[in-house]
This record gives C-alpha cells, structure tokens and sequence, in this order.
C-alpha cells in the first residue's frame, strides 16, 4: 500500500498551519498596536485559513475510509503500516504538523490573554466615564418639607 497521497495532505496540512501561525503572530502584533482595521483583514484572512483546514481534514478522512477503511486512523498507526521511505515521510509530517499546532496553541493563548487585557481595560475606562447611578437617581429630587404647603396662599 502507497501513503504518497496521505503524505501530501498531511505535507498540505502542516503548511497550512504554519501559515495559520505566522497569522497569529501578525495578530498578537496588531492587538499590541490596537490596529482594528488591520485586526479585520487578519481575521479574514484567517477565516479562510480554517475553511481550507476543515476541507483539507475531510479530504484525509476520505482517504481513510477508502484506503484502510476507518477514518480514524492514525498518523503512527500509517507509520507501522508503511516501508521505507514512506514510514520517515510519515514520522516527519506527524512532527511537523504536531510541532505547528503547538505553537499555534502557544500564539492563541497569548492573544487570547491580550484580547482579556483590553477587554478589562476598555471596561475599567467606561466604568470610570459613566455616571454612577446615584448621581442621576430619582432619590435625590427635590422634595418639598410636609409641614410647608407648596404654595403660599397669602403671597
């Protein structure tokens, strides 16, 4: 059995997230700026990224199914059915892929962190600009004393 054509999408895949990755350290950097315009063209760009992923993991799943009849099927066990070649084309995919994902995590969680920090901040900002409810509450209306009518009669 040849794996050349699973080794392509796993090759395919790995590029994808590589390029995924150089995105995200993009973002970290335009969230450090606070470049909205430039955060949207980003997570477009990104949006496109994960419809390829997702068709991509499909087309490997097809693969799978038709060739070794589970889908489920993993890089290492492809690994211990393979020869040669194949079996290091394989191995070094698994880390490549493995080794992008990872550090696709570590850049998510930092700007997961940075979007957190301005989040607050944005949210300490209002706070301190908006008026508190006590300064225009109802409570604080004028109220005439009881033992005084509210118009003098004799005037």
């Amino acid at each position: 059995m040849t794996f050349a054509e699973l080794i392509h999408l796993l090759r395919t895949h790995a590029e994808l997230h590589e390029s995924l990755l150089v995105l995200a350290r993009r973002k970290t950097e335009v969230l450090k700026k606070n470049d909205i315009e430039a955060l949207s063209a980003l997570l477009a760009d990104e949006q496109k990224h994960l419809f390829a992923i997702r068709q991509l993991e499909e087309r490997r799943r097809r693969w799978l199914k038709e060739r070794l009849g589970d889908e489920t099927v993993t890089i290492a066990a492809c690994q211990a059915m393979a020869n040669g070649e194949e079996r290091q084309q394989l191995r070094e995919c698994g880390d490549r892929l493995r080794a992008a994902v990872n550090a696709l995590s570590e850049a998510n969680e930092l700007n997961r962190q940075l979007i957190e920090q301005s989040l607050q901040f944005v949210t300490a900002m209002s706070e301190t600009f908006a008026p508190t409810p006590s300064t225009y509450s109802r409570t604080q209306e004028y109220a005439p004393s009881p033992d005084r009518p509210l118009f003098e009669s004799k005037a």
